[in-house]
């Protein structure tokens, strides 16, 4: 057995007040008041004024038959109003379940059906994207619906859509708009009824559905409650994230995933760091927010940081970013005795430039509220920690178990974590408990780790298929089915090429049947229809059926095709992403 590990904090820090969202936003109103709180484009709030247009938006949803444990959906870009529609659906209890803006249609509708959504909201369009065409897509009998009284076999439990944006259709309500209208007309849903609402709205509650793929071919539902989210997202925002008072940040991670959500909005509502989004990812956005409304930092994946570090815009401003932990970086400015930070108080802590290797890599998942293991902010790695995640933070708990016997393992042995705490999901949509927990309430990552005899743990490798793309888990037998789908394709196998990078590179190996022809674009821009754009293989391979390595029973041997496409991906000069 393992000797007992020394968390840090010793013990867990509690908000000042009991975390449920409504709590939330009033304390964040009187605490940072008029400061911005999430700005995009033409529309900005402030703390107050986020709590001002989510009592709105939710009195309206009140007046529109949303009530405590209804499922209401949010589709929308990251900005303000996302923000605000998904705290005006928590505050009254509701069970919010954020969706990706890269769904595809068949992505759509299963979502909408498995969830049990109740009321959508969702933009109009986004970048390349006609959500309403799409919807229509996705739920054939949408059709000449009325809208508020929607009755879809395709959706059973979707009643009403709120529309953000200048589209319209006969089914669909202005989201905004219909919201202040239905508050005004029904003066009995008012801020007294609300705030008597919100004290049976408690820690306990579901919050938030958060799908992320699972083993198989369809997303998983977790489930976590509002204590969970913000305890846990008030512990990081404190004492293991190094942004602090004064930073302004960029945030481009997706708000419908948990590092986008916890990492991102609740852990800077919490702190009261403003976040700007800007309208795309180019050093040259980046540079007009640093010298418009004075942002000094980033809480992102290092994908983005490592864009802006090579961006000649960024650059030819005089700037660069400096990558502070696995999710932040700040902006410093060149000046002839140096790299300045932004801010003053940064420089008396945070080295210009460490060393990669020193920076720690937190670990963690949708079911733990994103990240539960890494180190206090302002700290890098002991040189003989080089490359681990840091320890598990206070209220967690981590262990590393056999794969077999399920029995813990002593300090450095490899094995599979399990983790268990405050921070852990309260379950997986329509799965029962005993099918997700053990018997002893722990759950099971699928992720081999090893903990030293300090308590740091270094991550190994995946037990399961799961390809890590851009952030976020794809599923190969997803991808698969919708491969198989395809005229052209007999049959395919999809992998992740260079699992040792940050990103693998996905790529798909295909049998083309008999007669047809091989078009590896044509097969990619099929999938685009049915996959999001980051489930699409970047490289499709075609195989004579004998080149594919098989079992005894005619299973694929994927780890067989890996060396097998390297081998190509060399010859035509392709290397690592």
């Amino acid at each position: 057995m393992q000797r007992e590990v020394q968390e840090h904090p010793r013990e867990r820090p509690e908000p000042p007040f009991a975390p449920t969202v409504p709590n939330l936003l009033h304390w964040v109103a009187e605490q940072y008041g008029d400061r911005v709180a999430h700005w995009r484009a033409d529309d900005q709030l402030s703390f107050k004024g986020l709590e001002a247009r989510s009592a709105l938006y939710a009195r309206g949803l009140l007046a529109m038959g949303v009530t405590k444990g209804a499922r209401v959906a949010v589709m929308l870009p990251n900005g303000p109003d996302f923000v605000a529609a998904f705290m005006a659906a928590a505050r009254i209890g509701a069970l919010v379940a954020p969706l990706s803006t890269l769904y595809q249609a068949p992505e759509l509708r299963w979502v909408l059906s498995h969830a049990d959504i109740h009321t959508l909201i969702i933009a109009d369009s986004y970048l390349r994207h006609d959500y309403l065409a799409r919807l229509e897509e996705a739920l054939p009998t949408l059709k000449g619906q009325t809208p508020g009284r929607l009755v879809l076999p395709e959706a059973p439990y979707l009643r009403q859509i709120l529309v953000w944006g200048e589209g319209a259709r006969t089914w669909s309500q202005p989201g905004p708009q219909t919201l202040r209208a239905a508050a005004e007309a029904n003066p009995q849903f008012d801020s007294g009824f609300l705030a008597r609402l919100e004290q049976n709205v408690t820690p306990a509650d579901l919050l938030c559905i958060i799908h992320t793929s699972g083993s198989t071919a369809e997303p998983k539902g977790v489930l976590h409650t509002h204590g969970a989210m913000i305890r846990h997202s008030y512990q990081k925002a404190f004492h293991f994230w190094p942004l602090g008072e004064g930073d302004v940040c960029i945030g481009v991670r997706p708000f419908f995933w948990v590092a986008g959500l916890a990492a991102s909005v609740f852990q800077c509502l919490l702190g009261g760091r403003p976040i700007y989004t800007p309208e795309n990812d180019s050093g040259a956005a980046a540079v007009r927010l640093i010298e418009a409304h004075g942002v000094n930092a980033v809480c992102s994946a290092e994908t983005y940081m490592a864009v802006l570090r090579n961006d000649p815009d960024l650059a030819a401003a005089g700037y660069e970013i400096v990558r502070e932990s696995n999710d932040c970086g700040a902006f410093a400015r060149r000046t002839p005795q140096g790299l300045k930070f932004m801010t003053e108080q940064r420089k008396d802590w945070t080295p210009v430039h460490p060393h990669p290797h020193q920076v720690p890599r937190s670990y963690g998942m949708t079911e733990t509220v994103s990240a539960h293991t890494s180190m206090p902010s302002g700290q890098l790695l002991p040189d003989d920690k080089l490359e681990c995640c840091g320890r598990q933070m206070a209220g967690v708990r981590v262990r590393i178990v056999d794969q077999i016997t399920r029995e813990e393992l002593p300090a450095n042995q490899v094995g599979e974590v399990e983790v268990s705490g405050y921070n852990l999901m309260q379950g997986i949509n329509k799965r029962e408990r005993e099918s997700v927990f053990t018997a002893d309430g722990w759950y099971a990552t699928g992720d081999l780790c090893r903990r030293d005899e300090d308590g740091y743990l270094f991550f190994s490798n995946r037990i399961g298929e799961m390809i890590k793309v851009k952030g976020a888990n794809v599923a190969p037998l997803e991808v698969e089915h919708a491969l198989n789908n395809l005229p052209s394709v007999a049959r395919s196998a999809v992998l992740g090429l260079y699992p040792e990078a940050q990103d693998s590179l996905l790529c798909a190996a295909v049998e083309i049947r008999g007669g047809q022809v091989f078009d590896p674009e044509a097969i990619r821009e099929a999938l685009k229809t049915q996959l999001s754009s980051f489930k699409v293989p970047r490289r499709v391979f075609a195989l004579a059926p004998e080149e594919f390595p098989l079992t005894g029973s005619g299973k694929i041997v994927k780890s067989a095709l890996i060396p097998m496409l390297e081998a190509r991906l060399k010859a035509e000069n392709v290397g690592a992403p």
